[in-house]
């Protein structure tokens, strides 16, 4: 870069050079005086002043030089400069002479030049140096003023930031104070831990005393912003719990009635779906989830408080403190919530003095639309509770336990007790029962979507069927008192036949019989029908099923829980219907001396087990459980057999009293020399009774229990008959007395072709035409079984016929012939044979034996036309 320079000045040095006016320095340099120096140089001076471009084109390059520190250098350039110019010149310049002069006179000029440069560069070196010398110490100076001014800059600035930073946090301050009067805690909070950490950051080491005052005052803003948001909370509680819990919670029932549940009544009827249930999962995937929008707990209960209250303690590492403070206030809160019911303190040790005490809390005349909003009432804060849960869930992962937990099973484990007392004590109406029953079932519903535990609300629905089901039974006796006390006890008679038919779609007949026993005089005729039974039966299959109806019904959209305690229920009920009232009421008219009302008894009770077991497998089959497999027998079943065969066993002694009576009037002329052509009127009035009793009185009674009574009163009379014969009789008796026993005996037996006639056993019932068959078939083996009946009835006589046919014959030898006792007398007994034998034959001589013998049999010989007419008499040929 040097040289470059040095080229350049030589380049410029050697144009100014040529074009410098030689002869103004020749003459300049002729006129010069070596003595006169000085005033040559001011000539000089002079003359280069004259010449002002020729100056100015040399300074520049002086300047440069001196500037570079390279004048030497220039003086070397300009001598090479010189010679290298003008060495063309050299001839020229020799050759003048003049010109060689003035050469000669210009270096001498040039010389003095240089020296004159010299100096003058020397004291402008001088100059240079000293204003230099002054310049660095004036800028020394001021790099020293700088320095100085620079550092009382910086504290200006630093203590501008100083100023801003303390100005900020007076505006924090300010701003904190603000904030809390408006309620805005969070951000005052916020505010507070800015101005704090500026204050730790930037003033810690700063000895300001009203900084100082202003960062101990944090703690107690801190302390007003704790307590004033527990009295936000408070003050939230205060807005949210006084008085909206009823109107939330009556509009939470009021939407699944009238919405969801009458939505679903719909629905269920459409789609055939009786046998689900509402709040099923069924019921629940039907649901529209649009509506259930409309119940925005968000909305209903905003929960910002909370927010910035939780907020607000996770800043203050406090939450141990507002858990403890939110707990204290919640119980609190609690408390009146469920007032007059108290959930902590002291309680009887005895379930019994607990339920009194809350008793006289609510007091004794706590109707069910109080209840009814109590319980509303509690509804809303569960929703309120459920809701403040799941949005604040860090309250119960600091209290342990979930508060709606906590709150829901203490309020249910002390109120249930009183519920369960009020449902016992107060609710006595069906009306009643069934009103609470509907509000607890979608109370319950409610609770089960809120996902509480409803184990024990749900005793209190069974509770309620229970004691719906006890009232049906009460309600029952009453009306079946009222049927039984206006019953006629005679069979049901019915002209009306569209009421005939209804009759018999209500009872329940015996299997194998004709549903009904109908008389038409005509097909065109009036109608009339007779019917085994009194009119208490229909009536009564009515009400059980009426009873059992309601039963259902009762059960039939909430009841989803404890299938089996309610089945066994509605089985205990049916079967208390048929023990506890029909079977012990009709018992107590068992007392009755009346064969009619006995009779009729009897086979109302025997229609009765038919009901029952009809209804045990109603039951069975239409089981709430759902249960294919179950298979009921009521155990009333087994009373009203008792009962029946109580009946059956008074209807039998008030006929051995009647014919006990009867036979009192019976006498036997055993002594009679005369044969008598007609039955005593004693036995005629024991015939007549045993007529009426079977044809009359007992001609609806089951055809087993019939026969059975007509075997066992026909074995009996045979039976009292015989031991007349045997024991009631004197020591003699006379062959006409036989006979006319025998004749009575006869009668007695005629009587049993007049209980069953041979044309029909039973009124019969028109067959429809494909039923014909079956029908002709039926028919036969009644007449079969008739005849059977008639056959074993005549048998009962068989030993009356054997003793008496011994009477009319006493040989003795040909009682001991083995072959002639077994064919003619096999039920006579050798004592007994040997005593009739003495009855007949008086112990005389031989001879008279004889004679007498002879006169026996003729005696009998001359009875025996008579006893035949008698015979014919009785169409018994």
């Amino acid at each position: 870069m040097e040289a470059n320079g040095q080229e350049l000045v030589s380049e410029e040095l050697q144009k100014v050079l040529l074009s410098t006016n030689l002869s103004l320095l020749k003459s300049t340099l002729d006129e010069k005086d070596e003595n006169h120096e000085r005033s040559i140089g001011k000539e000089y001076e002079e003359e280069l002043e004259l010449d002002d471009h020729t100056l100015n084109r040399w300074t520049p390059l002086l300047r440069s030089a001196i500037e570079h520190e390279s004048l030497s250098v220039v003086m070397e350039e300009l001598y090479t400069s010189i010679e290298t110019n003008f060495e063309n010149l050299e001839s020229q310049i020799l050759h003048d002479s003049q010109l060689s002069d003035n050469l000669t006179v210009s270096v001498d000029h040039i010389t003095s030049i240089k020296e004159l440069i010299d100096q003058s560069l020397l004291r402008e070196v001088e100059d240079l140096q000293l204003q230099l010398a002054h310049t660095t110490n004036d800028v020394i100076t001021r790099k020293q003023n700088y320095i100085n001014n620079k550092k009382t800059s910086t504290k200006i600035a630093e203590c501008i930031i100083l100023i801003n930073k303390i100005l900020q946090i007076l505006e924090l301050s300010n701003k904190c104070q603000d904030l809390i009067k408006d309620g805005s805690y969070f951000k005052a909070l916020q505010s507070l831990g800015g101005l704090e950490k500026i204050y730790v950051q930037d003033f810690k080491n700063y000895n300001f005393d009203f900084l100082k005052t202003i960062y101990a005052s944090i703690s107690d803003l801190k302390a007003k912003i704790k307590d004033e948001s527990i009295n936000m909370v408070k003050n939230s509680f205060n807005s949210n719990l006084e008085r909206r819990l009823l109107p939330v919670g009556s509009k939470y029932y009021d939407f699944y009635k009238d919405n969801l549940f009458q939505k679903w009544q719909t629905s269920k009827h459409e789609m055939k779906l009786a046998s689900f249930k509402f709040n099923s999962p069924v019921e629940i995937s039907l649901r529209d989830s649009g509506k259930l929008d409309t119940l925005n707990v968000s909305e209903i209960y905003p929960l910002n408080e909370f927010y910035d209250c939780i907020l607000i303690f996770q800043n203050l590492k406090a939450m141990d403190y507002l858990c403890t403070e939110f707990r204290k206030e919640y119980d609190f809160r609690m408390s009146k919530v469920v007032y007059p019911l108290k959930l902590k303190g002291h309680n009887s040790s005895k379930k019994a003095d607990q339920i009194l005490q809350v008793a006289a809390a609510f007091g004794e005349n706590l109707t069910l639309v109080e209840l009814k909003a109590y319980l509303l009432r509690i509804l809303g804060f569960v929703i309120y509770d459920n809701h403040l849960n799941r949005s604040t869930e860090i309250l119960r992962s600091f209290g342990g336990m979930g508060i709606n937990e906590d709150f829901w099973e203490l309020f249910v484990t002390r109120f249930t007790p009183f519920l369960e007392y009020y449902v016992t004590k107060s609710v006595s109406s069906e009306d009643g029962l069934i009103e609470l029953k509907d509000f607890l079932g979608i109370y319950i519903a409610i609770l089960e979507n809120l996902n509480v535990n409803v184990d024990q609300i749900n005793k209190i629905h069974v509770l309620l069927f229970k004691k719906y089901a006890a009232l049906l039974l009460q309600v029952f006796d009453v009306e079946f008192s009222t049927l039984l006390d206006d019953d006629d006890f005679m069979p049901l008679t019915i002209n009306d036949k569209t009421l005939y038919e209804k009759v018999l779609k209500i009872c329940w007949l015996r299997g194998g019989e004709p549903d009904h026993v109908l008389d038409e005089e005509s097909n065109h005729g009036p109608f009339f029908a007779t019917l085994p039974f009194s009119p208490l039966y229909p009536m009564s299959c009515t009400l059980i099923k009426k009873t059992y109806n309601k039963l259902i019904t009762f059960l039939s959209e909430f009841y989803r829980y404890d299938l089996g305690e309610l089945n066994q229920i509605i089985i205990q009920t049916i079967d208390d219907i048929f023990s506890k009232v029909i079977n012990h009421k009709i018992g107590s008219k068992l007392d009755t001396t009346s064969r009619e009302e006995i009779t009729q008894i009897l086979i109302n009770l025997d229609y009765f087990i038919v009901a029952a077991k009809e209804f045990g497998a109603i039951l069975s089959r239409e089981n709430i459980t759902q249960n294919p497999d179950l298979e009921l027998t009521l155990p009333s079943l087994k009373l009203l057999t008792q009962s029946r065969n109580l009946s059956e066993t008074k209807l039998i002694e008030l006929i051995d009293t009647k014919i006990s009576d009867l036979m009192e009037f019976v006498e036997f002329e055993w002594s009679s020399e005369e044969v008598e052509q007609e039955p005593s009127f004693s036995i005629r009035d024991i015939a007549q009774f045993l007529e009426m009793m079977f044809t009359s009185t007992l001609v609806n009674l089951p055809d087993s229990v019939k026969t059975l009574l007509i075997f066992r009163e026909f074995d009996a009379l045979t039976g009292r008959f015989l031991d007349v014969l045997l024991y009631s009789s004197p020591p003699m008796l006379s062959p006409q007395s036989v006979l006319n026993f025998e004749l009575n005996m006869n009668f007695l037996e005629s009587v049993i072709s007049k209980l069953f006639p041979h044309e029909e056993s039973f009124p019969s019932v028109p067959s429809s035409p494909d039923l014909d068959g079956a029908h002709t078939s039926d028919n036969a083996r009644s007449s079969n079984l008739v005849d059977n009946t008639i056959r074993s009835l005549h048998s009962t006589f068989t030993d009356l016929r054997q003793h008496i046919s011994f009477l009319k014959s006493p040989d003795i030898d040909e009682y001991k012939d083995p072959s002639i006792r077994m064919r003619k007398y096999p039920r006579i007994k050798p004592e007994t044979a040997q005593l009739l034998h003495k009855k007949m034959v008086p112990p005389v001589s031989a001879g008279a034996d004889s004679v007498n013998s002879s006169s026996m049999d003729q005696s009998f010989a001359d009875s025996i036309s008579s006893h035949k007419r008698i015979a014919k008499f009785f169409n018994r040929a």
